[in-house]
């Protein structure tokens, strides 16, 4: 018999290794083994081709490390010069992710137009295609509104990003209803209310050449408020007039500044509304129609003072106003006759530590008293308006507070209403409230957050039951101003009037006050 198992184990042994190789020859055909280190290292496409800078890109080649984090990719940052030679200059990218074929990537900040370069596995290539910064603004973005309620008519404005600066470009709406746009800048954009718009809240969206905002912000459209009183404000660009009637609120400069230069300097202001005048403490005193017709009157003129605010009693025709000597080393107040027939007369003397003094004052004809602040010693005080008595302390800081700009009298309830202006020192603001005859303590009505922000001055609407003040930062360390309004009780709180600037000091239109 003959042995055939030599030529057997032969020839299967040469048919395994036959099969071997072209199992290998397949799977190399078929691309089953992934290429890294030892293949080629290309750049083969950049997607997307062109990104803003912060977005990802992708770059698309061969003989990446599959480990991402090993390789290196560079954008082109524009040119330095050394030695007088223009040499191009790179910045390296965050790496997101990656594989042997692809690379993710985040465009840098200093990224401009210009080639890629990739260093893998000891090897460097620089693309052969472009890669372009996106410069065009991307969607708005949508941080605040500030105010957050309003009435129709009232000032807005937005925050955020990417508005571009062109007016017409810009579209607000509060719901479906349009808005007038009346500034843009890259990152806020000023509007008012709609007219019309019914009470409740309301999404206000914007879109800049149909391009949507990534979201919406609530607003509140307040109810029009019964028994508004007018209210006059100065602020560097004039005097100017607060109304709200049964469409909305409406703010008019009837001095502005440009046309009458006795209003740039404007402080305080007072309000005849029976003899048809509005008085303003500036670089003097000076009257002029409530109405913003007619002619200034200079009632006061004086180098010696530096002029705060001003009171007036209309049924005795006397103003009376608050003032410093020029070095800030007293306060004084005073009173002259409101048409400035004779001279003025000094009632009471206050030394001052510097010029947070005697701010604000207030009258109570029916007392014969007048009111004031200290904010140097952080106090209020009374006296009689003929300064016939001594001045006397109702409350300081003992009772809490830290920077009493304003007072509202009422009279006929023996109370006293305080703005405390904490945000400026150590404390908080608020809306305090306490007997007329400095006795008991002071309570707050209204405390500091949305309603309360530095205010100054306050005023009172006895025949409605309202107090109303100035918040002189919104937000906090800001000029803008808005005018509040709140109950005695302090229970309802409202914004009447905001979306200007500097406003401190102001008065209300009380009409023909009848004495007692």
């Amino acid at each position: 018999m003959r042995n055939y198992t030599g030529k057997i184990t032969g020839l299967m042994l040469a048919m395994l290794v036959a099969m071997v190789t072209l199992m290998s020859s397949c799977k190399d055909d078929e691309g089953g083994e992934e290429p890294g280190e030892g293949s080629e290292l290309t750049i083969t496409a950049i997607d997307p081709a062109t990104a803003r800078i912060g977005e990802q890109v992708t770059i698309i080649g061969t003989g990446f490390n599959p480990d991402y984090s090993q390789n290196e990719v560079k954008f082109y940052a524009g040119e330095t010069f050394v030695d007088g030679v223009a040499v191009k200059k790179y910045v390296n990218a965050t790496l997101v992710s990656g594989t042997s074929t692809t690379i993710v990537v985040i465009v840098p900040a200093t990224a401009q137009d210009g080639h890629i370069i990739v260093i893998a596995n000891g090897e460097e290539l620089e693309s052969s295609m472009d890669f372009v910064v996106n410069v065009s603004l991307d969607n708005p973005v949508l941080t605040s509104l500030s105010p957050t309620n309003g009435f129709p008519g009232s000032e807005v404005v937005i925050t955020g990003e990417n508005f571009g600066e062109g007016i017409e470009a810009i579209e607000v709406k509060f719901g479906e209803t349009v808005a007038t746009v009346s500034g843009v800048t890259a990152t806020t954009i000023t509007t008012a209310v709609p007219e019309g718009m019914t009470e409740g809240e309301v999404q206000v969206s914007v879109s800049r050449e149909g391009a949507a905002a990534d979201k919406t912000l609530s607003y509140t459209v307040n109810k029009i408020p019964v028994d508004v009183k007018t209210v006059y404000w100065p602020t560097i660009d004039g005097i100017h007039k607060g109304v709200i009637n049964e469409t909305g609120a409406t703010i008019t400069n009837i001095y502005p500044t440009v046309d009458h230069t006795e209003a740039g300097s404007a402080f305080g202001i007072a309000v005849d509304a029976v003899g048809g005048y509005v008085y303003w403490s500036g670089n003097g005193i000076y009257r002029a129609s409530i109405d913003g017709n007619g002619t200034i009157e200079t009632v006061l003129a004086s180098d010696n003072y530096v002029f705060y605010d001003v009171a007036l009693d209309p049924e005795n025709q006397m103003l009376y106003f608050c003032a410093y000597s020029l070095d800030f080393g007293t306060a004084y107040i005073n009173k002259v006759p409101m048409d400035g027939s004779v001279e003025e007369e000094t009632i009471y003397e206050v030394s001052t530590d510097d010029e947070f003094g005697v701010e604000s004052i207030k009258l109570s004809i029916s007392e014969d008293k007048i009111y004031w602040t200290d904010g140097s010693y952080f106090r209020v005080m009374t006296g009689s308006i003929d300064g016939s008595t001594d001045a006397v302390v109702l409350f300081d800081e003992v009772d809490g507070l830290y920077y009493p700009t304003g007072i509202a009298v009422d009279s006929d309830n023996e109370k006293i209403y305080i703005s405390n202006n904490g945000v400026d020192f150590v404390g908080t603001s608020e809306i305090l409230v306490g007997n007329l005859d400095g006795s008991g303590d002071l309570e707050a009505i209204v405390s500091s957050g949305d309603y309360v922000k530095a205010p100054y001055d306050m005023e009172i609407d006895l025949e409605n039951g309202y107090i109303f003040w100035m918040n002189s930062q919104v937000p906090a360390n800001t000029s803008n101003s808005e005018v509040m309004r709140s109950t005695l009780d302090g229970e309802t709180v409202e914004v009447l009037f905001g979306g200007f600037e500097n406003g401190s000091l102001f008065d209300i239109e009380i009409g023909e006050v009848l004495p007692e």
